[in-house]
């Protein structure tokens, strides 16, 4: 029996060893951090322990084969426990290392130099900003769209990276630079390098793109506003909009659309039962006509009688119908304008600085020292009630 058990330990802790011998950073989201294993057949659950750098452990156990647990960013150990039926620990597997790194948006600051003849375009180069990990993920683009390869990264600390490209496959024209940080957190920045084969070709090349740079930005978002056609909010999202307005729109327009179709569903009721009422009008008159039963004519006249008042209902059902289509339209408009004509927030260059400065627009009710005071007849007065149009800057 203690042999039977004791394989059966053994077989356990080989699975354990087999599936948990690794060791990987984890990026931290907001909500938490997530263990996964294998499961281990016939086990009745788990306890995992978390140890910090200081030695404190934190036990949870589970029933599943995963877990998720909020943990600050730091140097990490883990070990997975085995729960037999009495819910105690049969094995334990050995403690694995693990980083939590807190994912964040990484920052680009403008490049010393960002203007190159094709010949003195150099193989290796600086980038420096914010946020760079070992997992930041650097892309280059020429003009055309084409990717341009990276030979190397070499990461020298949070805010600065050496990249090495190919010279041999220099790129032309206006680079740009996007990085990528894990739980898509990325951002682009246009324009990083100029690169030309003659010096009247990289002046022409930079007075155009300081003159694309200096332009203003689209008063229509297209894109935003075709998604929300698509899909209302979906416009919203990609504008990275505010959780509230990117679900408002669908949600009322889920809730006018399910009128719409009860008062549709009415209206076709209304008009079944009106023809209905008409073919047995015409059928009672018919049959009369041919038998000159009394009966069918008292039939004949009562049945004329409820043709108007089913008439009615149907107008008042179809009207009613119209109004729902309205409102629906009018959401369904209001969803698309606001992706269109109302973008999320943006970064923008402004000249003579290497931070971007963060633009939203924004709307919201006046001060209360900007309200003016009118007052009506008697002793009462009214507030004027004022909305204010306009764009915030965050730095």
């Amino acid at each position: 029996m203690l042999s039977r058990r004791f394989r059966k330990s053994n077989t356990i802790g080989a699975l354990l060893v087999g599936f948990l011998l690794f060791s990987l950073p984890i990026f931290g989201k907001e909500e938490g951090v997530k263990l996964e294993w294998r499961p281990i057949p016939d086990a009745g659950g788990y306890q995992v322990e978390i140890k910090d750098s200081r030695g404190k452990i934190t036990r949870e156990k589970t029933n599943g084969s995963q877990i998720q647990i909020e943990l600050p960013p730091g140097a990490y150990e883990h070990r997975i426990g085995v729960l037999n039926k009495y819910g105690r620990v049969s094995v334990f597997s050995a403690w694995i290392p693990f980083e939590v790194i807190l994912s964040q948006k990484p920052e680009v600051i403008a490049a010393e130099k960002s203007k190159f003849l094709s010949k003195d375009m150099p193989e290796s180069f600086e980038i420096k900003g914010k946020h760079f990990t070992e997992a930041t993920k650097v892309i280059l683009k020429d003009s055309k769209g084409n990717e341009i390869p990276v030979k190397s990264i070499d990461l020298k600390n949070s805010e600065t990276m050496v990249v090495t490209i190919d010279k041999k496959k220099a790129p032309e024209g206006a680079v740009s630079l996007r990085l990528e940080n894990p739980r898509n957190k990325s951002t682009e920045k246009e324009n990083y390098f100029l690169v030309a084969e003659t010096e009247d070709e990289l002046a022409a090349l930079d007075s155009k793109s300081s003159s694309s740079g200096t332009s203003g930005p689209s008063i229509f978002d297209l894109g935003a506003a075709a998604r929300s056609a698509v899909l209302p909010g979906w416009g919203q999202y990609y504008q990275k909009k505010s959780t509230f307005r990117t679900a408002i729109f669908p949600s009322l327009i889920f809730v006018a659309g399910g009128y719409a179709a009860a008062r549709g569903s009415s209206y076709l009721s209304a008009t079944h039962e009106l023809d209905a009422a008409r073919q047995s009008n015409i059928m009672y008159n018919s049959a009369f006509l041919q038998s000159g039963d009394p009966t069918l004519f008292t039939l004949a006249v009562y049945n004329y009688t409820q043709i108007s008042p089913k008439y009615s209902n149907a107008v008042g059902e179809y009207n009613q119908l119209g109004v729902a289509l309205g409102v629906l339209g009018f959401f369904y408009l209001i969803n698309v304008i606001d992706a269109g004509f109302f973008p999320g927030p943006k970064q923008v260059k402004v000249e003579g600085t290497d931070t971007p400065v963060t633009v939203s627009p924004i709307l919201r009710n006046a001060r209360e020292s900007d309200r003016a005071t009118t007052y009506a007849s008697g002793n009462s007065y009214l507030l004027q009630q004022r909305m204010e149009l306009g764009v915030e800057f965050a730095w």
